[in-house]
């Protein structure tokens, strides 16, 4: 009997403990539910906590923003691709006999050889970048403005400028990948030869990546930002300051003459301001690591075509710009009407 109880006894003591394990298996997998509804809701508060630090009235400028610059891309997107192939032809001036092709002809070119539908090449990356882009550049404008001068009736024409300068850049350093893959794939007409299907948006990322590194998304981010904060300013700026001015002398209250002339006269000064710089801009986006900075892309236009070179593509570019500028600000301000924001 001793030994028989000495025998039941040592069994029970191997037995707690796979006992205490099982319990314990079993207590972690019942507590697990708990404990994932546990995590995913301090994820959402921890969302909803850093969101709320957001102004309500930014988060409008933003959205309202985002949409006025994505109707406006998805209505001027076969121009943007006629400016792009302009802008990629090589200098006329540097010993080239053949004639200068405009913008009709480059644009029944790439309908003929590409299809209607190559008209709307990139568009993906253009709503997206325009959401994105277009919500930081114009949604930041009227806060950054507020934030320089104060809430006055009456802003200065130089802090006009320097506020969209700012938004424009910000914008732009974040957005600048997107930026790239748009314009290569709005370009691929000319660079797939051959008839190659075109890239996909994902496939130009890898490809770049595989060059260049991940440094490599953001090469031509540098004339970009220029760009951008150039743009932002001559836009933003011009069509504040002509439309406060109209308004003074003409009387007319916030409706769509006054809109309407504010907005094309911002067009053409944005355009004339800014082509040089797009010029280089498409030039490096497309040259890869060709260009050591825009600085030395830069040159090389200047070589290759002189001065008229930095202005390729003017025609296609205020053909899109101009529209596009009536469209994003028309869409603007019916938008902040609507959602009881202040004018522009």
């Amino acid at each position: 009997m001793a030994a028989q109880k000495a025998t039941f006894d040592a069994a029970m003591a191997r037995s707690g403990p796979a006992a205490a394990s099982v319990a314990a298996a079993a207590s972690s997998r019942s507590a697990q539910p708990a404990t994932t509804a546990a995590a995913t809701a301090a994820t959402a508060g921890g969302a909803a906590a850093a969101l709320s630090f957001i102004p309500a009235s930014m988060m409008t400028e933003f959205l309202t923003s985002g949409v006025s610059v994505s109707a406006a891309n998805t209505a001027t997107n076969p121009l943007d691709v006629i400016k792009v192939r302009l802008q990629m032809e090589r200098g006329r001036t540097a010993g080239l006999n053949a004639p200068r092709v405009g913008m009709v002809q480059t644009g029944l070119s790439v309908v003929r050889n590409e299809g209607v539908a190559a008209l709307w090449s990139g568009l993906g990356p253009s709503l997206a970048r325009g959401f994105f882009f277009g919500g930081a550049r114009l949604g930041l404008y009227t806060p950054i403005k507020t934030v320089i001068a104060g809430d006055v009736p009456v802003q200065s024409l130089s802090q006009k400028i320097l506020a969209g300068s700012l938004s424009g850049g910000l914008a732009a350093a974040a957005t600048s990948p997107i930026e790239l893959v748009k314009t290569r794939m709005q370009a691929a007409g000319r660079t797939a030869g051959g008839g190659a299907p075109p890239q996909s948006a994902l496939g130009i990322v890898r490809g770049v990546m595989a060059v260049d590194g991940v440094a490599g998304l953001w090469k031509g981010a540098m004339p970009g930002l220029v760009r951008s904060s150039i743009l932002t300013a001559a836009q933003c700026a011009t069509y504040d300051e002509i439309k406060r001015r109209v308004r003074t002398l003409s009387g007319w209250g916030d409706g769509l003459p006054l809109h309407l002339t504010s907005s094309m006269a911002s067009g053409l000064v944005s355009t004339t301001i800014t082509n040089p710089i797009d010029v280089v801009k498409t030039r490096m986006f497309m040259g890869g690591s060709r260009y050591s900075g825009p600085l030395a892309c830069a040159a090389s236009v200047w070589r290759a075509d002189g001065v008229a070179g930095f202005f390729k593509g003017w025609s296609a570019s205020y053909a899109r710009l101009g529209p596009h500028t009536v469209i994003m600000f028309l869409a603007a301000e019916n938008l902040r009407s609507f959602a009881g924001l202040k004018s522009l």
